[in-house]
């Protein structure tokens, strides 16, 4: 009902719904973890000095480091190092943050716009109503334009999601088990590609589980347990690990306990209303 009044939380609000798209803002959980991936594949900073994943096919073994690794805060380095951050801040705040923003404000806008309200579109047929619904205005054309950006969109979403996870879980094993580094040798890429079979076989299976949108949204609400799981330990690891002259400023870390404390009342919320609901 219109009442006129802005309500930031509406009476019977899902947060299970609700948890699921704070969760996914952006690359979502884990993802959001692995960009920094990026930036040591391309040897950036110190990166160059603790190695990358390399491909299976085509790639050559590469010893990956199970630790970091740090600089002296000598003038030149300092230097040094304020250019490879200058590049980081360029591809996360120009490139990163704004395409996540306007990636989640033009397919919000174009479901308001076209979709009337009230529609529940939680089923099988949630990526073919945007779809449907332009066709049905503005003619088949748009519809099929935006059924293509739809299956593309989606399938790209979710195979970086894919791999950002197989990179997240590689990571994890190679840093915390030296009987896992040891191996086949050494050679990462076999824990990497292991865990990336792994994680398609159960995809296929869970796919066959239940509705793709419960999949969707279960693994949303476990990416906040994640982000407030993340926040916490990147505060501690950046302040208590690296060199004072590197360490974020006040800011950066308010942000971090923000973050956990934003994820967190929506985890909280969904875990009151689900224990609710069951009562």
């Amino acid at each position: 009902m219109n009442t006129g009044v802005f309500q930031l939380l509406p009476p019977g609000a899902d947060f299970f719904l609700l948890g699921a798209f704070a969760a996914f803002t952006g690359g979502g959980g884990v993802a959001n973890l692995t960009l920094s991936n990026w930036a040591r594949d391309k040897g950036y900073g110190m990166s160059s000095t603790v190695g990358f994943i390399p491909a299976a096919v085509g790639g050559k073994k590469v010893t990956l480091a199970h630790t970091g690794s740090t600089f002296k805060p000598t003038a030149a380095a300092l230097e040094r190092w304020k250019g490879w951050w200058r590049i980081a801040r360029v591809d996360q705040w120009g490139v990163y943050f704004t395409g996540a923003v306007l990636g989640m404000t033009f397919p919000a806008l174009l479901y308001v716009t076209f979709v009337p309200g009230g529609i529940d579109i939680r089923g099988l047929g949630v990526a073919a109503a945007l779809a449907q619904a332009v066709g049905t205005q503005k003619g088949a054309v748009f519809g099929s334009i935006i059924a293509m950006l739809g299956v593309w969109l989606l399938f790209k979403t979710q195979l970086d999601i894919l791999e950002g996870q197989t990179r997240a879980i590689t990571d994890i094993l190679w840093t915390g088990s030296s009987r896992i580094r040891a191996w086949r040798g050494g050679d990462v890429r076999v824990i990497y590609y292991s865990v990336l079979v792994a994680i398609s076989i159960w995809g296929i299976i869970a796919l066959k589980l239940t509705q793709p949108i419960i999949l969707l949204t279960v693994s949303a609400n476990m990416a906040g347990i994640v982000f407030i799981i993340s926040s916490l330990h990147l505060l501690y690891v950046n302040t208590r690990l690296l060199p004072v002259e590197l360490r974020p400023p006040m800011w950066r870390r308010l942000a971090l306990v923000a973050l956990a404390l934003f994820y967190g009342f929506f985890v909280t919320m969904w875990l009151w209303s689900a224990a609710a609901a069951a009562l």
